[in-house]
């Protein structure tokens, strides 16, 4: 599964590990579930001043900054959970910010072929932006169902209880994961 180029540091590091990586980055704030609500993730950011900026606002000491992505056609959640009933559940859907927004998902078991991703994913809303909506790129739909296969592989290889990326950036080139949540074991 691709990645963006990216470090972890504390504070007084962080403009020192930022220098291996190439402007515009991304800043996370680790250990935080949902760095959007709370503050804890900041985009574009063009310089090390405004780096630090943004780091001295977040509600943590320990960061991932990350060479931010660019030519996003659209973001996807994928995610795997273990269902008592049937176990490992497939999910993909609009991700990012507009996941609960949109409301826009299918499910599928585990293992799911590459034929049955593809068809899951035309079965999304959000399929035509994928697509090349109005004249735009289309995303590459290989890359996406490469990035499905992996969370797939992995969910079978380490027996998680549930994996979720979100956001998915899906471009005309590219699948990238640039956030994931993993949880192991039984959840109480």
């Amino acid at each position: 599964m691709q990645t963006p180029q990216s470090r972890r540091a504390a504070l007084k590091d962080l403009a020192t590990v930022a220098r291996d990586l190439t402007y515009p980055l991304v800043l996370k704030g680790e250990g935080i579930a949902h760095k959007t609500e709370a503050g804890a993730v900041a985009v574009g950011l063009p310089d090390e001043a405004t780096l630090l900026d943004a780091a001295r606002g977040m509600p943590t000491t320990r960061f991932l900054v990350e060479e931010m992505i660019v030519d996003t056609i659209a973001e996807l959640l994928v995610g795997v959970v273990r269902d008592p009933a049937h176990g490992y559940v497939l999910t993909l859907a609009a991700g990012g910010i507009l996941t609960e927004l949109l409301v826009d998902s299918v499910n599928m078991t585990v293992p799911a072929n590459r034929d049955q991703v593809r068809a899951g994913l035309s079965k999304l809303r959000i399929v035509r932006v994928l697509q090349g909506y109005r004249g735009r790129p289309a995303a590459n739909i290989d890359a996406i169902i490469d990035a499905v296969m992996a969370v797939q592989s992995y969910v079978i290889a380490e027996t998680p209880f549930e994996v979720e990326i979100n956001p998915l950036l899906c471009g005309p080139t590219h699948a990238i994961a640039v956030d994931a949540l993993i949880t192991t074991g039984d959840p109480q």
